[in-house]
């Protein structure tokens, strides 16, 4: 093959010299490439070492068995999904390791035990909610006033046209029942806890 700078010889061409064993033309392809598919690589795997060694790994295959290779698609087509399938065998065998799924349950399992007590606070607020719908209707109004609207007990009771001492004794009422509703949630969370 004549000397001719890369972006003269076609892809094609550069391969078709690959399969004659001409160093020159694989040289060539191996410099137009091995940029686009080192940074591809390292997208997958976020490891430079480990996108160099698939780069490399591609390549010498490609040489290897360069008289065999039948190329159907394009030549950048063809070595993206060589890059690709060697960095999905190469992440297999990182996550299969057994060093790898221990730092990866170190890693997880705090998010996953965040995400879970933040369900449990949910299904509690639920719970919490629907406790709080079954109070009697005027227990409820003076509860909601006072934890949700943050009135004092004296407000309260001038808004609604009731005593101070109402007001306490329909809190005291409301108080106790959410008390006793949380105290058998929280049994029941012990007892189905695996």
């Amino acid at each position: 093959m004549s000397v001719r700078r890369t972006t003269e010889i076609g892809d094609t061409e550069l391969f078709i010299g690959v399969q004659r064993s001409d160093m020159e033309a694989f040289s060539l392809l191996y410099h137009q490439y091995w940029h686009p598919l080192f940074s591809f690589a390292n997208k997958l795997l976020r490891s430079y070492d480990d996108a160099q060694d698939i780069v490399q790994t591609v390549f010498l295959s490609i040489w290897e068995r360069r008289d065999a290779i039948v190329i159907q698609q394009s030549i950048e087509s063809y070595l993206h999904q060589a890059v690709r399938f060697q960095s999905l065998k190469k992440l297999e065998s990182i996550l299969s390791s057994p060093e790898q799924i221990d730092r990866i349950q170190e890693e997880l399992l705090p998010a996953f035990n965040d995400i879970l007590h933040r369900l449990q606070e949910q299904d509690l607020v639920k719970q919490l909610e629907k406790e709080i719908s079954g109070l009697p209707p005027r227990t409820r109004e003076i509860f909601l006033l006072s934890r949700q609207y943050k009135l004092s007990i004296a407000e309260i009771a001038l808004k609604l046209g009731i005593s101070e001492q109402t007001v306490k004794n329909q809190l005291h009422i409301a108080l106790k029942a959410l008390r006793h509703s949380i105290a058998v949630m929280l049994i029941i969370d012990l007892v189905t806890i695996p």
